[in-house]
């Protein structure tokens, strides 16, 4: 019994390591799951551009974005990730800009105040350490459909605000962005940072070029 016990101890020791290393991109527990997520953005305007000219304009702004993601595994620990969520974001003209903008009025400041939907649909692979801890990269697409968009003008203490939307106001409400990021999951936990770049044109002028870009990171509960 002794003879045939200890090969089999062995053998078993020997062969762990193999299996612990499967497990990092072969979990067979994967499962589909929903998830909550909240996240904080940075906003990056890109530069207005006309004849491969470009001129940074804008300031770094910020946002939140709200909603929730359905995570379906497709083989191995390569998932498909859709979702649907909620945004505010806003960014500004930067000072020496405003005299661009005045007649007889002086300008204090110009802002930009967006919220709208986003559906991302990504396409990632999980790297499972232990039995908590997941590491995460992923890729993809994302539909993103602004709601409303104002610019808002602030000049002597009285603020006035207008739609940008539309022919007069010249930007457009739908935009393709591509997201990529990493992230990490403890339990039902995560935590994820992701960049988006902004594909489209968001101004209704084809001669002049303008690319909403930001940065985000999230958190969240897998359920």
């Amino acid at each position: 019994m002794k003879k045939i016990i200890i090969p089999v101890a062995l053998t078993m020791l020997a062969a762990m390591p193999v299996f612990a290393q499967d497990r990092v991109v072969d979990n067979p527990d994967n499962s589909a799951y929903f998830g909550l997520r909240v996240g904080g953005e940075i906003t990056c305007p890109g530069n207005i551009s006309m004849s491969n000219v470009g001129v940074g304009v804008f300031k770094n702004g910020g946002g939140v974005e709200l909603g929730g993601i359905y995570n379906i595994p497709v083989v191995a620990n390569f998932y498909i990730e859709p979702g649907l969520k909620f945004y505010y974001n806003t960014y500004s003209l930067k000072d020496e800009y405003l005299d661009a903008f005045e007649g007889d009025v002086s300008l204090d400041g110009m802002t930009l105040k967006k919220y709208g939907m986003r559906v991302p649909v990504m396409a990632g692979y999980h790297f499972d350490f232990t039995d908590d801890v997941k590491v995460s990269l992923f890729t993809g697409p994302e539909l993103e459909i602004g709601f409303s968009a104002k610019g808002s003008i602030k000049s002597g203490g009285v603020e006035m605000t207008e739609s940008v939307y539309g022919d007069d106001g010249g930007m457009k409400r739908v935009d393709i962005l591509w997201g990529a990021g990493a992230g990490i999951t403890y339990r039902q936990f995560y935590f994820g940072v992701g960049g988006s770049f902004g594909m489209l044109n968001m101004l209704s002028d084809s001669d002049v070029t303008f690319h909403e870009n930001r940065v985000t990171f999230s958190l969240g509960y897998n359920f």
